[in-house]
């Protein structure tokens, strides 16, 4: 008596899994066959049907614009000496690097029309922060606030070699579309968007993100490549020199134990290393935009570079659902008008009078749908 193993296959079941498989291949072939066609409408339906990240984009030309207008107020008393004609000193290194025209108007310059660039440079960062005229404004700012990097260029950081980068990218983009001049001014005349606009404006939007991810990756691979950063006591030398430790007391307080220190050298690597992959997922994403944010806040306090920190995490905005971006606008909102309710002499009397309507804004659907968090149709603004 022969007994069969029953994890032997027999000769039917393998003329019948033979027989079964091109079966299930072309079902899945014909299953798949416009998979190509959907996907290509799929892409050509996200750059054509509506301005993606509006509000990032909105927070982001706000937060860069107050940034560099804070920085050209605060370096008036030095800018003659740093960027006009007292820079004289730095011409060779001006040589080397090359910068063509009109970068390079200022090189010659005199006093006066040094200050009429500058004067025109803040004008036009004012213009660039309340959203006017946003299509002009935004290339011009990118040719007088490079022409004056373009003088000293030693003393700059990333925060502006970032920022002239992220103005290219804007001058294709709508950045004034939301809590701007400009799109009171649309609203009035009730203007329409054209495709090619909102082509050019999601491209963009794409590259700045890119440019984002390609910045973080670069920096944690190349941190990953340090030894300091491989023992984990990077982030103590910094905070000890006199060239970053501004505040001796806080970096004493971050670096007085040696875990804390261990654990923000590898935070910092693994945050950024791992920033691109945590975007896919809406829980990781952010965990990766707080993580980034915490990064950011300690580099600007504890070293002492706002400007740099500021403009990053004003680049980070655009990952933001505008749905949140429009919470967090009714959240300040309320607590502006409780904080100014509260204050002598500005308590609003009740009355008879019927309370004017509160103005509200939609938050965008496509920004909705890509938060996981539970939004109202309509939120106060």
């Amino acid at each position: 008596m022969t007994l069969k193993n029953s994890t032997t296959p027999t000769a039917e079941s393998s003329e019948v899994a033979t027989s079964e498989s091109p079966a299930t291949i072309r079902g899945w072939i014909k299953k798949s066959r416009y998979a190509p066609v959907k996907f290509i409408n799929m892409i050509t339906g996200w750059f054509t049907g509506n301005r993606h990240a509006d509000y990032g984009l909105a927070v982001m030309r706000i937060a860069s614009g107050f940034l560099v207008l804070g920085w050209l107020v605060l370096n008036i008393p030095v800018a003659a000496r740093v960027w006009g004609p007292g820079s004289a000193y730095w011409d060779p290194y001006r040589e080397i690097l090359g910068y063509q025209w009109p970068l390079n108007l200022l090189r010659h310059a005199g006093t006066g029309p040094f200050w009429l660039w500058y004067v025109a440079t803040i004008l036009l960062s004012v213009a660039f922060l309340i959203g006017w005229r946003t299509r002009i404004v935004t290339p011009l700012l990118f040719v007088f606030y490079a022409g004056i990097n373009a003088q000293n260029v030693a003393i700059a950081d990333g925060g502006n070699y970032f920022f002239r980068i992220m103005l290219i990218y804007l001058v294709f983009a709508d950045v004034s579309r939301r809590w701007s001049l400009d799109s009171r001014r649309r609203a009035r005349k009730n203007a329409k968007e054209t495709e090619a606009g909102t082509v050019l404006h999601n491209l963009a939007l794409c590259l700045v993100v890119a440019q984002l991810c390609t910045v973080y990756l670069e920096a944690g691979l190349y941190k990953v490549q340090g030894s300091l950063w491989q023992n984990g006591t990077a982030m103590y030398y910094p905070l000890k020199s006199d060239f970053y430790g501004v505040f001796p007391a806080l970096s004493d307080l971050a670096t007085h134990f040696s875990w804390t220190v261990v654990l923000v050298t590898y935070f910092s690597v693994l945050i950024q290393v791992a920033f691109t992959f945590m975007l896919f997922n809406r829980t990781t994403r952010r965990i990766a935009l707080l993580g980034i944010l915490c990064m950011h806040l300690g580099i600007a306090i504890l070293m002492g570079l706002p400007f740099f920190s500021g403009i990053m995490a004003s680049a980070d905005a655009v990952l933001v659902s505008g749905a949140t971006w429009v919470l967090i606008a009714g959240w300040l909102g309320r607590g502006r008008r409780s904080l100014l309710g509260r204050l002598p002499g500005k308590r609003f009397a009740k009355s008879s009078t019927p309370a004017a309507p509160v103005v509200t804004e939609t938050a965008p659907e496509d920004d909705a749908t890509d938060d996981s968090m539970t939004v109202p149709d309509r939120v106060g603004v």
